[in-house]
C-alpha cells in the first residue's frame, strides 16, 4: 500500500474518534475515553511497525497523534472523563512528554526547514493538523494554513488526482475534490442526494408500517 495512504488509513479510527469525543459519546470498546485513547495509539504504532516504518517514524507519527487526542480530549471531554485524562495524557503515558501543543509544532517547522524532509512524517503531521490539531497555532488560524501547505510539499501526490492548494486530505471542502479531468466530487451535492434518499426511504417505510398496523387492527 501507497505510504500516504497507509497513514490516512491507520488514522481512521482516530479520525472516528475526534469527530465523535464533542457529541458526549461513550466507546463502546473500552471504559473510559482515556483507555481507547491508549489503544488508538497502541493499535496506530503497531500498525506502522507492521508496515516497515522506522522506529523514528512511529515515534514521530504516534507522538503527534497523541498530541491531537490530548488537545482534542481535554476540549471536549467533561466531569470525569477529562480529570483522568488530564492526569495522564497519552503523550505522557507514552512519551514522559509535556507541552505537546509546542513541541509538536517545532517539529513541524523544523521539518519543513530540511532540505529532504521525510515525506511519511509530512504526510502525519499534515493529516494531524487537518484532522484538527492547533497546538499553539489555536489563535491564528493563518499560521495553521501556513504550515499545511509547506508540509503538502513534501507529500507525494497521487497519480490519478488533481493539483489542490490546501493539502485537505479528511474532508472534501465546499469547492470539490478533483477526481479526475472532467468530473469533480462535490460534498454539497453527496449531501443533498443522501438527503433525499433518507426522506424517500422515511415515507416508504411509513406507510408500510402504517398499512402494517392497519391489518393488525383490522384482524
Amino acid at each position: 500500500m501507497n505510504n500516504q495512504f497507509l497513514i490516512r488509513s491507520s488514522l481512521r479510527d482516530t479520525a472516528i474518534a475526534v469527530a465523535t469525543l464533542s457529541s458526549g459519546a461513550t466507546p463502546e470498546t473500552a471504559a473510559t475515553w482515556h483507555e481507547y485513547g491508549k489503544t488508538l495509539v497502541t493499535q496506530f504504532k503497531n500498525h506502522l511497525h507492521e508496515h516497515g516504518f522506522s522506529s523514528e517514524e512511529i515515534d514521530a507519527l504516534s507522538y503527534a497523534q497523541c498530541a491531537l487526542l490530548d488537545e482534542m480530549a481535554l476540549k471536549h471531554l467533561q466531569g470525569q472523563d477529562r480529570d483522568v485524562w488530564e492526569m495522564e495524557p497519552l503523550q505522557v503515558h507514552f512519551f514522559q512528554s509535556y507541552h505537546a501543543g509546542d513541541v509538536l509544532c517545532d517539529r513541524i517547522e523544523k521539518l519543513c526547514s530540511e532540505k529532504t524532509p521525510d515525506s511519511k512524517i509530512a504526510e502525519g503531521y499534515l493529516s494531524i493538523l487537518n484532522l484538527g490539531f492547533r497546538g499553539r497555532y489555536v489563535l491564528d488560524e493563518q499560521e495553521a494554513q501556513k504550515w499545511r501547505n509547506e508540509l503538502s510539499r513534501f507529500v507525494p501526490k497521487p497519480a490519478y488526482s488533481a493539483d489542490t492548494s490546501d493539502g485537505h486530505f479528511f474532508y472534501s471542502d465546499y469547492k470539490g475534490t478533483l477526481l479526475k479531468k472532467g468530473f469533480s466530487f462535490n460534498l454539497g451535492w453527496v449531501f443533498a442526494c443522501l438527503l433525499a434518499i433518507t426522506v424517500v426511504t422515511y415515507f416508504i417505510y411509513d406507510f408500510y408500517l402504517s398499512n402494517l398496523a392497519q391489518q393488525i387492527t383490522t384482524k
